[in-house]
C-alpha cells in the first residue's frame, strides 16, 4: 500500500469539488482509468477522492491532467467532425440516460433495470470529459471555431450530474427505508457493495459505514482502489495543502469573466445547508451547478477552487456579467467565512483586505 506521502507527491490538480456522494466516486474512479481509455484512447491513472459527509473534493495528476488534453486537443485539431461527433454524443447520451436517472430513482431497481442503466452511465463520463477538458487546451484560433459546439453540448448535458446524485440519494432513502437503516450512511456504498445488495440483499453495518461518511478518501491508481479513513484523511490533506498554516491572504486563479469588486466572503460547500448569503457577498466554494443559481444571482462575485472556461461558474458568470476567478485549488481551505475579500478578474487575483 503507498504511504501517506507517496501519494500528497503525486503532483495534484483539483478538477471539482461540492455536494457529491461516496459512492458517485466509486463509479467515478474506475471510469477515469479503464472507460477513458476504452472511448477516448486515454484515461487517468491516478485520481484521488476527498468525502466529508455527502462534500467531496476530486484531484487529478496534473501531468496526467495536461497530457490528456492536450491529446484530445490535437486530435480535435486534426480533425474538427471528430470533436463535433463527441459533442453530439454527450448530447445523445443525455437524452438515453436523464429518463433512466428520473424513472428507476422512484424505487429500489431489479438487477436487471441496473444492467440496463449501468453502460449508459458508464459511457457518459468519456463523453463529459471530452468536452470538459478538451477545450481549455485548443489555441484561440481553434477555440473560436469549436466553442459553439462545446458551449452547447455542456449546456445541454449540465444537469445530468446534479441528477445522478439524486439518484443515489434518493435510492439510498428507499433502501434506508426498506432495511430500517440510516440513507446518509449508504451513500458510503462502494459499487461493489450496491452491487452486492441488488443481487444478494446484503449490506455492510453502520460500523464501516459510518466512517467512510465521517472523513474517507479514495484513491485510484490504474485498476487498484484505496480506502482511506479519520485521521489518515486529515493527515493527507494537510499534505496536500503546502500553504498549510502559513499566513496566506492572496491567490491565482483563471478569469472567466472580468471586473473588479470587493465584498465579505461566503464559504459555500454545500448550497443546501447555508445560514446566511446577502446580497453583495462573494461566492467561494469548490465549484458551482445549477443548485448554486440562488445565490449567484446574490453574488457581486464567483471564486472557485476548480474549473475551466467551460465550468457553471464560468458560463453563468459570462451569462450574467459577474466577475469570476476558477481554478484556485485551494481558495476555501485559505479564505474564511466573512473576511473582507477583493476579487480582481481582470487578473485573476483574489485577496483578503
Amino acid at each position: 500500500m503507498p504511504t501517506l506521502e507517496y501519494i500528497a507527491k503525486i503532483g495534484w490538480l483539483q478538477r471539482w469539488a461540492g455536494s457529491y456522494t461516496f459512492i458517485s466516486c466509486s463509479y467515478w474512479g474506475s471510469q477515469y482509468h479503464a472507460v477513458l481509455q476504452r472511448i477516448l484512447g486515454v484515461s487517468f491513472n491516478h485520481t484521488l477522492f476527498i468525502h466529508r459527509k455527502g462534500t467531496v473534493s476530486f484531484y487529478i495528476a496534473n501531468e496526467e491532467f495536461r497530457s490528456l488534453g492536450k491529446y484530445l486537443a490535437d486530435k480535435s485539431i486534426r480533425d474538427y467532425s471528430y470533436a463535433q461527433e463527441m459533442c453530439l454524443e454527450l448530447q445523445k447520451n443525455t437524452d438515453i440516460l436523464e429518463p433512466l436517472l428520473n424513472n428507476l430513482q422512484l424505487s429500489i431497481p431489479s438487477w436487471e433495470q441496473y444492467q440496463e442503466f449501468y453502460p449508459v452511465f458508464e459511457r457518459h463520463l468519456a463523453y463529459h470529459v471530452f468536452v470538459k477538458k478538451t477545450i481549455d487546451f485548443l489555441p484561440p484560433e481553434h477555440l473560436e471555431k469549436l466553442l459553439p459546439d462545446f458551449t452547447a453540448a455542456r449546456l445541454y448535458s449540465e444537469k445530468i450530474y446534479s441528477q445522478s446524485e439524486e439518484f443515489f440519494r434518493n435510492i439510498m432513502k428507499a433502501v434506508a427505508l426498506k432495511e430500517n437503516r440510516d440513507s446518509n450512511l449508504l451513500t458510503c456504498l462502494t459499487l461493489e457493495e450496491f452491487e452486492t445488495y441488488l443481487q444478494k440483499g446484503s449490506l455492510p453495518g453502520d460500523g464501516i459505514l459510518a466512517p467512510r461518511f465521517e472523513a474517507s478518501a479514495l484513491y485510484f491508481e490504474n485498476d487498484n482502489t484505496i480506502v482511506l479513513l479519520g485521521e489518515e484523511v486529515d493527515q493527507l490533506e494537510s499534505l496536500l495543502v503546502a500553504e498549510n498554516g502559513k499566513d496566506i491572504s492572496q491567490l491565482q486563479g483563471i478569469c472567466a469573466y472580468g471586473g473588479k469588486v470587493q465584498g465579505i466572503a461566503r464559504i459555500v460547500p454545500d448550497p443546501h445547508a447555508i445560514t446566511e448569503f446577502n446580497e453583495g457577498d462573494i461566492l467561494v466554494t469548490g465549484m458551482t451547478r445549477p443548485e448554486f443559481m440562488p445565490l449567484i444571482e446574490k453574488a457581486s462575485a464567483i471564486v472557485t477552487e476548480a474549473g475551466g472556461i467551460l465550468s457553471h461558474a464560468a458560463i453563468t458568470a459570462r451569462e450574467f456579467k459577474k466577475p469570476c476567478i476558477v481554478g484556485t485549488q485551494i481558495a476555501t481551505k485559505i479564505f474564511k467565512e466573512g473576511d473582507m475579500l477583493e476579487v480582481d478578474a481582470n487578473t485573476g487575483t483574489v485577496r483578503r483586505i
